[in-house]
């Protein structure tokens, strides 16, 4: 498992579980609101100044104010799985094998 000192093992293991349920989430293209709720979700937890779903579906946050931001932008539509079966792990688990 990655290890940083910049991190506590409780925040590093919180860090895992969040990106193991966002895997776990199906968010076909067009069908990501179900990924959206849990997102904003957790912004509105770690006390995010302003969230908002735009009427596209986007989802924003924002934590303070000033002259300087920084925008990180991400997708979190996913494509079909048409082959499961050759999947040694269920591709949706958000299982972790060997660390």
């Amino acid at each position: 498992m990655y290890s940083s000192n910049l991190l506590t093992s409780e925040i590093q293991q919180e860090l895992i579980e969040f990106t193991q349920n966002l895997i776990r989430i199906k968010s076909l293209s067009g069908q990501e609101g179900e990924i959206i709720k849990f997102i904003e979700k957790k912004m509105l937890a770690l006390g995010y100044d302003e969230v908002i779903i735009d009427s596209m579906g986007n989802l924003i946050g924002r934590i303070g104010s000033g002259e300087k931001s920084i925008l990180f932008d991400s997708h979190v539509d996913t494509v079909e799985v048409t082959d499961k079966d050759n999947w040694d792990v269920p591709p949706l688990s958000g299982e972790i094998i060997d660390g």
